[in-house]
């Protein structure tokens, strides 16, 4: 930026003092816009920001140079068809020395002196200047008429045979447009078009790499990972923006492949927003617009030929790459005047600029138009419905579709953001951590990430020291999502961030959270239940409060991330939470319970009525996810004895049992009740039970409910018919 402010102030002296009559919106316009090139390079190239910044002082000399050459007319007449057989030659030159300084791809580029120059950039200028000079000439012979079909058509082919179809293109419509400021006739120009349409749908027809360019064109949302994958990531760049941007160096368009060169235009909407990118139109029309004022006011044909047709070829590159940026238009990898990284490019824009700075000197305000005010009239129309139609596309997407495009799940950003909240806290009732957020590779718990440069934003990891809590605390994945209390309470441990906070770019910080468990409890029934598969569930009668949630086997969630395929297929469903979700007949279990019921004195006598009063046949509403069976519509002998269809999972068996104990309604939690002012008090004092219920396959579940003056603890243990267990654990 330096070197552009440096860069810029001489020009201006020079200007000022050998081309006192220039344009003056000219220079500033184009070094705004190179400026945002700069920024966007810097931020996602910069190995290839100083060759650039080589480029841009070659540009500026040249620049100077034509801007306050008296003799350029009569010069460029003159030497019009050797400047363009050369431009020719080195375009043919790439077909046998070309590289591509990517590795691969391509090879459209000359190297000379550790540079790297695209004829193609080159060709285009040196065409146009051939066009105006000749076309200049109203009586032209027709061998000069001859000469120039041959000599633009060999171009032409040239690009073609290279499959530079985006250079041919923007050739082509180059030509036409100067055919038509010389003519007054829109014929050519409309062939032109009707032409590429025709060779575009021939060629996708032929080529598969052009029918897949033409593809992604049309349904971008088919291939959204493959083919399409450098378009759908433009838009989405493009909605992340909005109306007023990210800000300048918070947007992550290094997530769009080749953006620097392509789709410089996605950095400018992601950072600058909808604001900037109709900046940036404007400035473009300002500067296109000024060429056809010094057109309309040159006092000889080939004068206005000439800023004519730069201010065309002007508009017609900037929307080509835009539409292909924005969908509008395929894809064609030509570069954005000013803006995209590619020294040639650079150089053909800069160059431009300087035969309009020296044009600019010769046209007199006060003089009559000459010629042809009608013809750019109807060409500024045409631009300025271009222009506003890229403007619209902008919006569309900006706008309209941004919250459907920044949802996507492909949307790479959604995976930084959520990386970069700092997820609160989980404790148990003693304030002993379960799980935490830290910076990643932080060695202390609980450590914020210091503030970090935009391009290495805050990378937070989710740990639990206490394994033995995962039934409860679940886990929290990029991956495989969340599970038990962090999806409960997700919205809580994120936080949340005002519209002044994420203006800022503030981080997210949440809140902790502290549940009823007992971590000792837990750990202890843990280890009662290690190596068998099974579930505890210990609760507080008098507040409702879990106290310990066991399943057996578990699973770590530090390391979820690379055993979720292992957990999955493993048969013994370490993810299930047997808790909650498990469910087994109560056998002999729900003798136990219809009696304490009896003792309560409860007048229901058929077994359909005695079971929904304990509420068997329903989940519990509670914070994680748990499972209940309904009863049968017909109920046989086998739903009497605890075995048939009927099901139960421990939790439900707590809960019930805890209500026939407290007398009342207990609604169980993990999340920290504020305990009644009055404690409920023991309404049944039961003896503890012991029983076994068949499962299937020869599997049983060993049963075990035990009451004490805080507690109701229940065991659920699986066990093969042939095991022998003592009755009591």
């Amino acid at each position: 930026m330096a070197a552009l402010s440096g860069l810029g102030l001489v020009a201006n002296w020079a200007l000022a003092r050998w081309a006192p009559q220039h344009d003056p919106l000219l220079l500033p316009i184009a070094v705004f816009l190179t400026s945002l090139g700069l920024l966007s390079i810097s931020r996602t190239a910069p190995n290839f920001l100083l060759r650039q910044t080589l480029w841009l002082l070659i540009a500026f000399s040249a620049m100077l140079v034509l801007a306050q050459w008296r003799g350029f007319l009569p010069w460029s007449r003159r030497l019009r068809v050797l400047w363009l057989v050369s431009a020719i030659a080195l375009v043919a030159a790439t077909l046998l020395f070309g590289v591509n300084p990517a590795g691969s791809g391509a090879r459209l580029w000359l190297s000379v002196g550790g540079l790297f120059i695209q004829p193609s950039e080159l060709l285009r200028l040196f065409a146009l200047l051939f066009l105006a000079a000749s076309l200049a000439k109203v009586h032209s012979p027709s061998v000069e008429v001859s000469q120039t079909v041959l000599l633009i058509s060999s171009a032409l082919l040239l690009l073609v045979g290279q499959q530079d179809l985006g250079a041919a293109s923007l050739l082509a419509l180059t030509c036409a447009a100067v055919a038509y400021f010389a003519s007054g006739s829109a014929v050519l120009p409309l062939a032109t078009l009707s032409l590429l349409v025709a060779g575009g749908i021939v060629g996708a027809l032929a080529s598969d790499r052009l029918a897949q360019r033409v593809t992604s064109w049309l349904n971008p949302w088919a291939d959204p990972q493959g083919s399409s994958f450098q378009i759908v990531q433009s838009l989405i760049a493009i909605a992340n923006g909005g109306v007023f941007g990210q800000g300048l160096g918070q947007g992550r368009p290094s997530y769009v492949p080749a953006v620097h060169t392509d789709f410089p235009f996605v950095t400018i909407a992601e950072e600058l927003g909808l604001i900037g990118v109709v900046s940036v139109l404007g400035a473009f029309g300002v500067l296109v617009l000024r060429a056809w004022r010094i057109a309309a006011h040159s006092t000889e044909p080939h004068a206005f030929l000439l800023a004519a047709g730069v201010g065309a070829a002007l508009i017609i590159q900037t929307a080509v790459i835009l539409g292909g940026n924005l969908g509008v238009l395929p894809l064609t990898g030509v570069t954005l005047p000013f803006v995209s990284y590619g020294g040639s490019s650079l150089l053909a824009s800069y160059a431009m600029i300087g035969i309009l700075l020296n044009l600019s000197q010769t046209s007199r305000a006060e003089r009559p138009v000459i010629v042809h005010q009608a013809r750019l009239r109807c060409a500024a129309k045409a631009a300025a419905l271009m222009l506003v139609g890229l403007g619209a596309a902008s919006a569309y997407w900006s706008v309209i579709q941004r919250d459907l495009l920044i949802a996507r799940t492909d949307n790479p950003r959604r995976v930084e953001a959520e990386l970069a909240v700092f997820r609160g806290a989980i404790y148990d009732r003693s304030g002993a951590l379960l799980a935490y957020s830290t910076c990643a590779g932080a060695l202390q718990p609980l450590t914020p990430c210091s503030a970090t440069p935009p391009l290495k934003p805050a990378r937070y990891e989710r740990r639990y020291p206490a394994v033995a809590a995962a039934p409860v605390v679940g886990y929290y994945s990029q991956r495989y999502g969340v599970g038990g209390i962090e999806a409960y309470a997700d919205e809580h441990l994120r936080g949340t961030r005002s519209p002044l906070d994420v203006l800022l770019h503030r981080p997210q910080i949440g809140l902790p959270l502290t549940t009823t468990l007992d971590l000792a409890r837990q750990r202890f029934l843990a280890q009662v239940l290690e190596g068998q598969l099974g579930a505890a569930v210990v609760l507080d009668w008098r507040t409702g409060a879990v106290l310990a949630l066991v399943s057996a086997p578990v699973f770590d969630p530090n390391t979820l991330d690379d055993t979720w395929e292992l957990l999955r297929d493993d048969t013994r469903a370490p993810l299930l939470n047997r808790a909650t979700q498990g469910l087994y007949q109560p056998g002999a279990l729900l003798q136990w319970l219809l009696d304490l019921q009896r003792q309560r004195g409860n007048p229901a006598t058929d077994f359909a009525s005695q079971v929904r009063s304990l509420s068997l046949d329903r989940p519990v509403r509670f914070e994680l996810p748990n499972a209940a069976t309904p009863l049968p519509t017909t109920v046989t002998y086998s739903e009497t004895i605890g075995q048939g269809q009927l099901r139960v999972s421990p939790l439900r068996v707590a809960v019930s049992t805890a209500e026939l104990v407290a007398g009342q309604p207990v609604t169980p939690t993990l999340l920290a009740p504020t305990a009644p002012a009055q404690p409920a008090q023991a309404k049944l004092h039961p003896e503890p039970f012991v029983g076994r219920a068949q499962i299937a396959d020869n599997r049983h579940v060993l049963w075990h409910v035990e009451v004490d003056q805080v507690t109701i603890t229940v065991l659920a243990i699986e066990q093969d018919a042939s095991a022998r267990t003592e009755e009591r654990p």
